[in-house]
């Protein structure tokens, strides 16, 4: 059975999208949608927010997810020596 919607995606290629998050922090994947059905299904890095966002579709508020712009392959390997 498919989860609720309880948090949404702000910035990136998921922009809007609803998701069902369940835990407090850190940084999900979460699957972009593919454009046209043949295409493979590509992954977004976004991270948990303290933020909430209220929407009339529900009584509860939404957590808010930014988008991590770079990948976290990338930014691991930025910040060593």
């Amino acid at each position: 059975m498919k989860r609720a919607p309880n948090a949404v995606c702000i910035g990136g290629p998921c922009h809007g999208m609803l998701t069902h998050v369940d835990q407090d922090i850190g940084v999900l994947s979460v699957t972009v949608p593919p454009q046209s059905p043949p295409e493979p299904a590509d992954i977004a890095n976004y991270r948990i927010t303290a933020r909430r966002l209220h929407h009339p579709s529900s009584r509860e508020p939404f957590i808010v997810l930014t988008w991590v712009e770079a990948p976290l392959d990338d930014v691991r390997a930025d910040e060593q020596p």
